[in-house]
């Protein structure tokens, strides 16, 4: 990089930066004042031929390099050198440009971005970041590939509610933004074949640049949405003998399950459903003139769910079943734990849904006893060795590996003890694999812990 500019006036830099038409305050500087698009073609070659270490949780999928401030210069190519310098000088203008002022740290490394990857919705803020900045290193990207930085707005729980706005990377393009309360922003899901290459990292301050005291709201369960077990006459329940597999109704067969629960803490059962009654439920899930909501707030899931007042008669039956006493009777068998009421999700997942960990299911420090029953409907093949497919994490907080996790099987009923101190969370669906799933989700209220719950919020109150 002998070409580049080291040094800029104030004047040149101010004169090519642009705010861009967003949610909160987003800058682009053109770089070609500093670094002519040849050197940058040259920085983007000696990057692709550095380390770099996959790094993946339920927020983010994609691989970064080590701080090129901690790389020592023996090991760290001569044309990243003089980016850092470049990167202080631009540094300075910023400070001047927005009237921050910074510390000596800078935050700086590589991410790549090959197909699939991806950074959900967060808001960086994080410890002393006061700037964030994105120096873009794609040449000729396309717009359909993926890989934006999309931008959210904000509701009034200081949640991300939806996009407002989709940056595509620009070679030689520079973006900064101060960190602040709403800043909510993700890097959309590269579906390309191609790596989509950034320099990115964060200016810092000695204090705080935004308020701490400014939360969300944090998602929790209300007690409205519990109903209470539906007495059905014995001679009345012919859709649940309908539709159940009759091994179901076998009592060894629900000790069997019982003893497998008890240890584990969970149950898959297979086959739940049998031939007739799936093809039927099957049928009502996957109609396209279901009417599926949005539910967020998308800093913590994105996945749509039905209306549970407007619900087709097969899937109102079906919802009705989870809640009569019968199958709690039957679930009482098979787990041992005793309920006193039940809330029903039904849930569609396709390509670009998540759920993140932080208690964003509504249960945080709940013990509730769970039940998804999965009807699948892919375009791709679930592979329930594949690591990529198992979409629901449950794991203890502080754990260092996940309880255990499953993967959406046709026809498959998970059981699962949700313990106050478990972390449940459903990993992205990514776009390129083609999956897709309806999933009931019933959430059963363990009768000695809700009362227990209900005292406390009683006792807090007074």
């Amino acid at each position: 990089m002998n070409n580049i500019k080291k040094t800029i006036s104030y004047h040149d830099f101010s004169n090519n930066v642009k705010k861009l038409d967003a949610p909160f305050d987003i800058y682009k500087f053109d770089c070609q004042s500093m670094i002519p698009i040849n050197e940058a073609f040259k920085l983007r070659e000696v990057l692709l031929t550095m380390p770099f270490k996959k790094r993946t949780c339920d927020l983010y999928s994609f691989s970064q390099s080590s701080d090129f401030y901690r790389i020592s210069n023996k090991n760290k190519p001569i044309e990243v050198q003089q980016l850092l310098e470049v990167l202080v000088q631009i540094k300075q203008k910023i400070s001047t440009y927005l009237g921050q002022k910074f510390n000596n740290s800078i935050s700086v490394s590589c991410s790549k971005y090959d197909i699939g990857d991806y950074l959900l919705c967060h808001d960086d803020r994080v410890d002393d970041r006061r700037v964030a900045f994105i120096y873009y290193l794609n040449y000729d990207w396309l717009s359909e590939w993926g890989g934006s930085l999309d931008i959210y707005s904000v509701d009034k729980h200081y949640n991300a509610n939806s996009i407002l706005q989709n940056i595509v990377p620009e070679f030689n393009a520079f973006l900064f933004f101060p960190v602040g309360n709403f800043t909510y922003h993700q890097v959309s899901e590269n579906i390309s074949k191609f790596p989509r290459i950034t320099i990115n990292g964060w200016f810092h301050c000695d204090n705080f640049a935004w308020s701490k005291h400014i939360q969300n709201k944090e998602l929790t369960m209300s007690l409205k949405h519990i109903f209470l077990p539906i007495k059905v006459p014995k001679k009345d329940t012919h859709f649940t003998k309908r539709s159940i597999e009759k091994t179901y109704f076998e009592r060894n067969f629900r000790k069997y399950i019982k003893e497998g629960f008890n240890t584990d803490g969970y149950g898959v059962c297979g086959q739940f459903f049998n031939s007739v009654a799936l093809d039927g439920l099957s049928s009502a899930l996957f109609s396209n003139n279901l009417k599926w909501e949005i539910k967020g707030p998308l800093n913590k899931m994105h996945y749509k769910v039905l209306n549970m007042n407007n619900l087709p008669e097969v899937i109102f039956n079906l919802v009705n079943m989870l809640r009569t006493e019968h199958m709690i009777q039957f679930f009482k068998d098979c787990t041992g734990l005793d309920f006193i009421g039940v809330n029903v999700e039904v849930q569609r997942w396709h390509g670009g849904h998540y759920m993140v960990s932080g208690g964003n299911d509504g249960y945080k420090n709940m013990h509730v006893f769970r039940v998804y029953i999965f009807f699948s409907h892919c375009i791709g093949t679930m592979n329930t060795d594949g690591e990529d497919d198992l979409y629901y994490v449950f794991e203890e907080h502080n754990a260092f590996y996940p309880k255990f996790k499953c993967t959406p099987q046709n026809n498959t009923m998970l059981l699962v003890n949700r313990f106050s101190n478990m972390e449940v969370y459903t990993k992205y669906c990514r776009k390129i694999d083609g999956h897709s799933w309806t999933v009931v989700v019933a959430n059963y209220m363990i009768k000695d812990m809700f009362n227990c719950k209900i005292k406390l919020e009683k006792m807090h109150k007074l």
